[in-house]
């Protein structure tokens, strides 16, 4: 290789330094006229910039012959994580090098226009430079990007998995509830069918066939029920429920709903209590604001009375919060309710919620749902014990206001202690947001 004149080469180095300022700004105005580079309008002079005035340093240190004060590697890495960082895909950052790369060629034929007697060799060994100079910096560069995605998609890979298995064991307790729910269903039919059995024994007395008669009643009662909440629930789990908000009084909604359950309440011997503002009126949706507050409190006066020898209480409360919500709480003295429910109620729906759970039934009067194969039937005793036992499923009630909450935008939270009782507290807004 012919050597290099010492003068001549920093003679072009003090010129590519001189001309610095004008090669950046070139570079800008060539990333900005490029319709596929968008984002380059919205970086500050500094942010565009970046690290390209120290490769510029090593570049001019190579021409030299200078050891160079910076790794060129680690210096073009860092430009490339800025760009990432500046949400730049990596094609838009091998389009930005591209255009310093035509600028740089372009200084260097301004150069021999300028001062035309320029060894030949020198500009093909600045040029050499510069291709050597910008190819490091282009695979630095790419080589950064590949680590950044390949970080971001493992990262993006465990958020997955923990997103898949938290759906998983949801998935797992919904199956509990909704198992727990189809034994229950079957309890009921179960009584029903042995009582509808009982009352065609001929030998009946008057008080033993009003007794199958209640019985009869009441659990197809509880069947119809449930099966309504197990459509209530598929019906919002497809989105065919639809709002219509307006302005409602909520106070005079939860004091006419609550006067309307103290004949249910003295029938299970529970204190039923009220306190609220004597009006208060919000924006929601008034029918699904009754179905929470008349699930959560059905549920409450159900459970509460579970122990004869005492009486229990519910309190239903309400309050403005600040200026932008108002809280909805339901108390109950009763045994509490399950782990499982609480949790599947809390994880899912996640919008803004704490703590979740809920209760309730829509009664309606019931049809008759009598199976054909009639099982062994128990003796009236302890049919009437099972009657008296068979418990409601609190899960599938709990996800429907659940679901109900989430549409009103409201926070669900409960507290519940076994064998002390449940809080539940709705938290909403006064005002519904217009652009949900």
């Amino acid at each position: 290789m012919q050597k290099i004149d010492s003068e001549s080469l920093t003679h072009i180095t003090e010129y590519l330094f001189n001309r610095r300022e004008a090669i950046l700004n070139n570079w800008r105005m060539a990333c900005e006229n490029d319709d596929k580079l968008s984002k380059v309008s919205s970086l500050t002079r500094q942010e565009f910039n970046n690290l390209m005035p120290v490769i510029l340093d090593i570049l001019e240190q190579r021409l030299l012959g200078l050891p160079p004060q910076e790794d060129l590697s680690y210096v073009a890495g860092g430009h490339g994580l800025h760009r990432w960082h500046k949400a730049l895909a990596l094609i838009e950052t091998m389009r930005e090098l591209n255009h310093l790369s035509e600028i740089l060629y372009r200084e260097l034929e301004t150069y021999e226009e300028l001062f035309a007697d320029t060894d030949k060799s020198l500009l093909l060994y600045v040029h050499r430079e510069i291709t050597s100079v910008l190819q490091e910096t282009f695979t630095a560069s790419v080589q950064k990007y590949d680590e950044l995605q390949r970080l971001h998609a493992a990262g993006r890979l465990t958020t997955l998995e923990s997103a898949l298995e938290t759906m998983n064991e949801l998935a797992r307790e919904r199956g509990n509830i909704l198992r727990k729910s189809s034994h229950d269903l079957r309890g009921s039919v179960s009584i029903a069918s042995s009582a509808a059995t009982l009352l065609q024994l001929q030998e009946l007395t008057d008080d033993d066939r009003q007794m199958y008669l209640e019985m009869l009643n009441r659990n197809l009662a509880n069947v119809q029920s449930m099966l309504t909440e197990l459509m209530d629930l598929s019906r919002l789990e497809s989105g065919q429920e639809a709002l219509q908000i307006g302005p409602v009084d909520v106070s005079q909604l939860l004091r006419e709903l609550v006067e309307g359950a103290q004949g249910m309440a003295r029938e299970h011997r529970i204190i039923l209590k009220v306190d609220g503002p004597d009006s208060l009126t919000v924006q929601t949706d008034s029918t699904k604001l009754r179905r929470i507050a008349q699930n959560l409190l059905v549920n409450a006066l159900s459970y509460s009375s579970l122990d004869s020898d005492k009486k229990g209480i519910v309190s239903v409360s309400w309050s403005l919060q600040g200026s932008y919500h108002w809280v909805l709480s339901i108390q109950d003295s009763g045994p509490g309710i399950s782990g499982a429910v609480t949790k599947v109620l809390s994880e899912q729906l996640r919008p803004t919620v704490e703590s979740t759970a809920v209760l309730g039934p829509d009664l309606a009067e019931p049809d008759q749902v009598l199976p054909v194969n009639i099982p062994e039937i128990p003796s009236g005793e302890e049919l009437e014990a099972m009657s008296e036992a068979a418990p409601r499923g609190e899960g599938v009630g709990l996800q429907i206001v659940k679901h109900l909450c989430n549409m009103l935008h409201a926070n669900l939270e409960v507290e519940t202690q076994p064998g002390r009782g449940t809080l539940f507290r709705v938290r909403m807004p006064v005002s519904f947001p217009a652009n949900k």
